[in-house]
């Protein structure tokens, strides 16, 4: 079935029913891709009922009952317990992710077996849609979810305001604006007045004191370093409670290369594509700024809080004060890691394909992993364990991980690959290695996570440094 006809076949679906359950990832692209859900449900006079869950696990499939769900951001790796126990459901999966290797056949990512008729699986992903050239580039859940909202509505421009979380949740997922799917989407909204965009400092709305204080992605050194902070905009002359959106021309252009100064000067690998570019402004949104709309949601759903972030997507100015607290909270869960990462000898482990680390800190893994290794550590993947989460009554002790690889690491792996398919892929190697000491894991190439059980950790990381040594064609 092609993208198109998934789309359509999904749209046909929801209009038949009035009520559907809705289940989605907990970050920013998954809160993003199930608030467009929701609010095109709402349009169409159909009730819902919401959830947000870190992982698929076969206890919650099992235990669905409603008679239309609708997975977002995920569903393509659980898809035979999915179908196992939903196969009398209408089903509908928006996912990004790509095939397990447990799920696809041996020499494609295409599905080893189909799922049921009563199931609308949306994934471009999946080899038999790649060809037909409906999605051009990388586009993350939410876009997807934007697509079947936009073929729900009956006139040509029903839903096309929902474009700002569309693009909310690809900046979460950090893949480009500027091409393919996701840039038609964005022009047709830049057209219609839905999204306008200003060029500058990536750093969201706010004092600029706060700004740099907490700033992690971009990373600048002196995060979570208050007198630093003060003395560097005092040498610049620049005041601290100033508004970054008040600031002159002049102004920002002096801020921005002394920020850079600093960075090339601390030896971290910022980029002036990372500090200074295009923000995206959301005219229909509560949170106008995308980044901050991004960083907001992405904190609801860390801390377990998804429902505020999904109220800021349903345009509830109410939640906006509760998403700043704990987006606050969260940063400084950040800058303390990094502060300590820092400063502190052997907190960063290497062998010959990665790093790794332990955290501290819960909540915060994957992120912290993705800021380490665009910033501080970028010749390897980066991999961050952590012991932190409790077992919950009756399972096992779990240890979560997450490993993240610089895009440009990436690149590098793929020109020296030149098409034989060798080079880093993290959500293969995660698999793999989770798999070996009998947990679970997957993702993307550049951003994948996995689960494995208490005790398991070293001998999960040396499986890990063989596979990706063996992945970039190197002697484990």
């Amino acid at each position: 079935m092609t993208m198109q006809k998934a789309v359509e076949k999904a749209a046909v679906m929801i209009k038949k029913h009035d009520y559907a359950r809705v289940v989605s990832h907990y970050d920013a692209d998954g809160i993003t891709s199930a608030g467009i859900i929701c609010n095109a449900l709402l349009r169409e006079g159909i009730q819902f009922h919401t959830t947000i869950v870190s992982k698929l696990e076969r206890s919650f499939i099992q235990g669905l009952d409603e008679e239309l769900i609708i997975f977002c951001d995920m569903g393509t790796a659980q898809l035979d317990l999915i179908s196992e126990y939903l196969k009398e459901k209408e089903v509908i999966i928006i996912d990004h992710h790509r095939v397990p290797l447990s799920l696809n056949s041996a020499s494609s990512n295409e599905l080893v077996s189909s799922p049921p008729p009563s199931f609308a699986h949306i994934n471009p992903c999946l080899s038999n849609s790649e060809h037909e050239g409906e999605i051009a580039g990388e586009v993350c859940a939410a876009v997807l979810s934007y697509l079947v909202a936009r073929r729900l509505s009956n006139d040509g421009k029903g839903n096309i305001d929902l474009a700002g979380l569309a693009v909310v949740g690809t900046l979460g997922d950090k893949l480009q604006m500027d091409t393919g799917t996701n840039k038609r989407i964005l022009d047709e909204a830049i057209k219609e007045g839905v999204i306008s965009f200003e060029k500058g400092l990536k750093l969201g709305d706010g004092k600029i004191r706060d700004l740099i204080l907490f700033s992690t992605d971009p990373y600048i050194p002196l995060a979570g370093k208050v007198e630093g902070v003060d003395t560097f905009l005092k040498k610049v002359g620049i005041e601290g409670d100033k508004e970054l959106s008040d600031f002159e021309e002049e102004e920002e252009r002096r801020l921005t290369a002394a920020l850079l100064l600093l960075s090339r000067e601390s030896a971290t690998g910022i980029s002036e594509d990372a500090l200074v570019g295009t923000t995206y402004i959301l005219n229909s949104e509560v949170v106008r700024n995308g980044i901050d709309f991004m960083r907001l949601v992405d904190a609801c759903g860390r801390f377990g809080k998804a429902g505020i972030g999904i109220g800021l997507c349903l345009r509830d100015e109410k939640q906006k004060k509760e998403a700043t607290s704990l987006h606050m909270k969260f940063q400084g869960k950040l800058v303390s890691e990094l502060n300590r990462i820092e400063s502190g000898e052997g907190i960063i482990k290497e062998l010959p394909n990665i790093f790794y680390f332990y955290m501290h800190e819960r909540g915060i893994t994957g992120v912290l992993a993705g800021i380490v290794s665009d910033y501080l550590y970028t010749a390897k993947p980066v991999i961050a364990l952590n012991k932190k989460n409790r077992a919950e009554e009756g399972k096992r002790a779990e240890t979560k991980i997450s490993a993240r690889c610089n895009k440009k690491l990436l690149s590098v792996s793929e020109a020296e690959g030149e098409g034989k398919g060798e080079g880093i892929d993290l959500a293969k190697a995660m698999e793999k290695a989770s798999n070996e000491v009998g947990g679970y894991g997957g993702g993307h190439p550049v951003a994948s996570g996995a689960s494995i059980p208490e005790g398991s950790e070293e001998k999960f990381i040396a499986a890990l440094d063989r596979i990706v040594g063996e992945q970039k064609g190197k002697e484990s």
